[in-house]
């Protein structure tokens, strides 16, 4: 048996298997996100199903155990979803009873700066092979951070640095009068050296040499979330290795297509580039 509800936005709370009277409960950080936006659902259901989801963008993420029949999930908004409706669904099994809420949330046009830059040429404009390298480890990494793991995170989150002042997220750069892709992360400007730290509990999925990132790391902790670690002085962390929350992962450098040292920090959540610095506010606590 299947049970679909819908709503515009809000805390949905409907039977979810009628037969014993249980309830499924189910809210987001924000009914309207911005672009570049990550967004926390939380579940509530007890005693817990035997399986939970969460559907979106197409693609199926399991949520994260927070105790007392609360469930997590991240989505995150991408820089360059288009405004308007977007769809999201919580699936939940129990003994052949399945159960669907299907949410929208309203995502909202964001003014992102403008950086003009002007680079050497041997910085901006590429020959034939290192156009190759670039598409390679682009794809590359695209197929690891499709990757679907058990949610290893909670919260709150740690930044990666102690002395954590971004910029730059989601800057649509002009290099040399030609626009280019969109800023998808933060820089970080401090000094080579510096410690780089784990923001969560994961994995570490890629860690090696980048064309354009230089020594970089990123680390998987589970149910979509990726954290991103670029320009680095020294990676002392290998694939496959697990890490904790504040653990050590590298330092800051200027590997890679970097002007000085700094550390380029991003977040994939569930697909979308966000902008990290949000993942340290009221709403992630």
């Amino acid at each position: 048996m299947r049970k679909a509800v819908s709503m515009a936005w809000g805390l949905l709370l409907v039977p979810l298997f009628f037969a014993r009277g249980e309830t499924i409960s189910v809210s987001v950080s924000s009914r309207f996100p911005d672009q570049g936006d990550p967004v926390l659902v939380e579940v509530s259901v007890a005693p817990p199903p035997d399986n939970l989801a969460m559907v979106w963008k197409g693609r199926t993420f399991p949520l994260m155990k927070a105790g007392n029949g609360r469930f997590l999930a991240l989505i995150g908004i991408d820089l360059m979803e288009p405004p308007g409706k977007a769809p999201l669904s919580v699936v939940a099994d129990r003994d052949g009873t399945t159960a669907r809420l299907d949410l929208e949330l309203a995502v909202r046009e964001r003014a992102f700066p403008v950086q003009v830059l002007s680079l050497p040429k041997k910085m901006a404009e590429f020959d034939a092979g290192t156009l190759e390298r670039i598409r390679r480890e682009a794809q590359e990494l695209e197929v690891r951070l499709a990757a679907v793991s058990a949610p290893a995170w909670d919260l709150p989150f740690l930044p990666p640095v102690e002395d954590y002042r971004p910029a730059g997220f989601g800057a649509r750069r002009v290099i040399n009068r030609e626009p280019r892709s969109p800023h998808a992360g933060v820089d970080l400007h401090l000094p080579a050296g510096t410690p780089v730290r784990a923001i969560a509990a994961g994995a570490v999925a890629f860690s090696g040499e980048q064309f354009f990132g230089g020594r970089s790391v990123v680390l998987d902790h589970g149910g979509g979330l990726f954290s991103i670690y670029y320009h680095l002085q020294e990676t002392v962390v290998s694939e496959g290795q697990s890490v904790g929350k504040g653990e050590r992962i590298g330092a800051v450098g200027s590997s890679g297509r970097a002007t000085g040292p700094h550390l380029h920090f991003g977040i994939r959540a569930a697909g979308g580039r966000v902008d990290p610095s949000l993942l340290f506010g009221p709403s992630f606590h």
